[in-house]
């Protein structure tokens, strides 16, 4: 039997959102290729703040336990976030060097090259390796200065059997790596199909849908967000409710509580939270896989960012504006700045509303999804028939 390694990003805490693109690899993956022993794995293990053994279906298995059982493996799948980007290793896990020796930090450095860009395995094997979902907006010239990571990214996208970024500009910048070869798909978490989501314990499709769910989590000024929020119900006729996709610190729960809404304390499990996602007729947020899960469900999300952002590292929001330019929602991703002034704020509510009650608009934006959903699931069929027929 075939194994089929699938590398996923190591969740620091429990992320609702990198939750459901696992879950996709963990549903889709054998649909797709029948007949092959698919493990999920992670570079290191998970913290306590990140889900226990339990509260989801799958499970990762750290490939610092296993790497020989890891390298052993017939296809490499890296699988979805910022894995490859330079600012992954700098800053999102980049503090793991803090009090290290330099030996330590350099050792680590070099598993890192070994495992997530396969330094020192033969050409042959780096064709057996497919990234799929995966960003890099973060990436500029200046990477180049990093000879470590410039070489391993060279090596690796040059040679690897297929590319498939989620974002049009990732797929722009690993271009002249991959010569004739395409590099563009989508965020794995499209890739999920309605009946996967009843493994996640608690979730019951929604009957109905009414409302407004909100939830800002990443951006700065929550006053001026609230109001944004409220103010889009008020025109829609819609009841503005928390969708509590990550928990919220106290202080945000009593601002929240000025503007009417009943914010708890505590995590809510997955389920839970994508069965309540469902029931929304519509979605206000400023945090990217609500919008990804919402739009694959049908969902209208109107997303909030800020325009002067430079995509310094995972959260920055210029991941949500091309996102939002590829689906072609333009009218439905609302500036930061914009809430700031009370006519620009005028403008960006009048356009959100109009795009959101217009039916044909949300229509076609759907359609664009499927779009890329089918494309990207198409292109990932092949790249990993090729490798598994080597």
């Amino acid at each position: 039997m075939k194994k089929i390694a699938v590398i996923c990003a190591l969740p620091p805490e429990r992320n609702t959102g990198m939750a459901t693109v696992d879950l996709a690899a963990y549903t889709v993956l054998p649909r797709l290729f029948p007949g092959t022993e698919i493990t999920l794995y992670t570079y290191g293990k998970v913290g306590p703040w990140g889900y226990q053994a339990g509260e989801l279906p799958f499970h990762h298995v750290d490939i610092l336990d296993v790497p020989e059982q890891f390298l052993s493996s017939d296809v490499f799948l890296y699988w979805g976030d910022f894995i490859h980007s330079r600012s992954y290793w700098k800053l999102d896990r980049g503090a793991w060097d803090a009090g290290e020796t330099a030996e330590t930090a350099r050792r680590k450095l070099d598993e890192c090259a070994k495992y997530m860009f396969l330094s020192g395995q033969p050409l042959e094997t780096l064709k057996r390796a497919v990234v799929f979902g995966s960003t890099i907006i973060t990436n500029e010239a200046g990477d180049a200065a990093d000879t470590w990571y410039t070489e391993n990214y060279q090596r690796f996208f040059k040679h690897i059997g297929a590319v498939f970024f989620r974002d049009a500009l990732s797929a722009a910048k690993v271009s002249p790596l991959r010569d004739l070869s395409a590099t563009l798909a989508c965020d794995c978490a499209f890739l999920l199909e309605p009946d996967d989501l009843k493994l996640l314990d608690g979730y019951v499709p929604a009957t109905e849908r009414k409302g407004v769910g909100v939830f800002f989590g990443r951006s700065d000024d929550k006053i001026r967000m609230f109001q944004f929020s409220k103010t889009i119900g008020k025109l829609t006729g819609e009841t503005c409710t928390w969708l509590p996709w990550f928990p919220t610190r106290r202080k945000l729960r009593w601002l929240g509580k000025l503007f009417g809404y009943d914010i708890k304390p505590g995590h809510t499990p997955v389920g839970n939270l994508v069965a309540q996602l469902s029931g929304y007729k519509l979605i206000v947020t400023d945090t990217y896989h609500i919008c990804v899960n919402a739009w694959r469900m049908g969902v209208p999300a109107i997303c909030v960012g800020a325009g002067y952002g430079v995509s310094t590292n995972s959260l920055g929001d210029k991941k949500k504006e091309i996102l939002y330019e590829m689906i072609g929602a333009r009218k439905m991703y609302v500036f930061l700045e914009a809430l700031k002034s009370s006519s620009a704020r005028a403008d960006a509510v009048a356009a959100a509303v109009k795009a959101v009650m217009d039916e044909s608009y949300v229509t076609a934006v759907n359609a664009n999804v499927r779009a890329y959903k089918n494309m990207a699931q198409d292109r990932l069929r092949h790249a990993i028939n090729e490798a598994l027929s080597d």
